[in-house]
């Protein structure tokens, strides 16, 4: 215990590291605990964000184990940038706590300059991809992220009318008269209106994820990593189809509890098992053969 004290004390006398503890303290002491409380109260389509932080991180853990490095001499410039980084993070924290995105961009930041400080950018350039599984898992919402991205290239409503144009289209093809107009959904007896929350957008979004998890996992190659997520993100938007129709028939004419069935949680899950149950078996010849070509 003593040799570990006196190393600790001895490696304290290196401005580098003394700005690596500043950094470590931050992320440890100040946005953990904000990190953990975030991740563990959003959910996303029924399942706590802290699920999938975990899989990102379990998944950059498994990445840096697959190919482990040595400890090489770390060029003067990658530490200074390092360090620089980790003060630039720091100052950005400082000006805009207790705002959420600043505080994960700034332990974003960190990361990547407590990398560089440490190991060097050869490493950082050799295990880019689990640097940016922890650099995603840093962040409580992505959901709000990616929607926030979502609505800088499209209108906010641009799903929703998507949505309720093929909502439209399938009530049409089994004999209702209905039409759309923008968002909404009209019926003689009644008009919906298909908001952001019931436009897919969450469920595809998790389709991106769960294909990006599966493709890392069984280490596919690019093209078929674009293959799963395709096809994930297609099945989801067309089974998203499928619940706003049948959600306009029970808002329209089965009534109030119908409608809440479908638009809550069970009915919410009873179309995810869907989903899932036809993804795994629509993306099997992919990872079988990605499987036997490992083998």
């Amino acid at each position: 215990m003593r040799r570990e004290f006196s190393l600790f004390k001895s490696s304290l006398r290196s401005i580098h590291n003394w700005i690596l503890l500043a950094g470590a303290t931050f992320g440890l002491g100040v946005y953990f605990p904000t990190w953990l409380y975030g991740c563990a109260t959003v959910v996303l389509s029924g399942m706590p964000h802290l699920i999938l932080n975990v899989l990102l991180i379990g998944l950059a853990v498994q990445q840096l184990r697959r190919s482990r490095s040595p400890v090489l001499d770390i060029p003067p410039e990658d530490r200074w940038l390092g360090s620089s980084l980790i003060l630039g993070a720091l100052g950005i924290f400082y000006l805009y706590y207790p705002a959420l995105t600043p505080q994960s961009l700034s332990c974003m930041i960190i990361l990547i300059g407590g990398v560089l400080s440490y190991q060097g950018w050869q490493f950082l350039r050799k295990q880019w991809l689990a640097i940016a599984l922890l650099i995603a898992s840093l962040h409580p919402n992505l959901i709000r992220i990616a929607r926030h991205l979502w609505h800088f290239a499209f209108s906010p409503e641009a799903l929703s009318k998507w949505m309720a144009w093929g909502g439209g289209g399938l009530l049409k093809a089994i004999g209702q008269p209905v039409s759309v107009e923008e968002q909404y959904v009209v019926l003689p007896a009644g008009v919906v209106e298909v908001a952001q929350g019931c436009d897919g957008f969450e469920m595809a979004f998790v389709m991106l994820l769960t294909a990006i998890i599966l493709g890392i996992a069984f280490r596919v190659r690019s093209r078929q990593m674009t293959a799963l997520i395709v096809i994930g993100i297609t099945l989801a938007l067309v089974l998203n189809v499928c619940r706003i129709a049948v959600m306009v028939l029970a808002a329209v004419y089965w009534g109030k509890d119908a409608f809440e069935f479908w638009h809550g949680t069970v009915g919410g899950q009873i179309f995810s098992g869907i989903l899932f149950t036809i993804y795994y078996y629509a993306t099997q010849p992919l990872l079988n053969a990605q499987k036997s070509q490992s083998c």
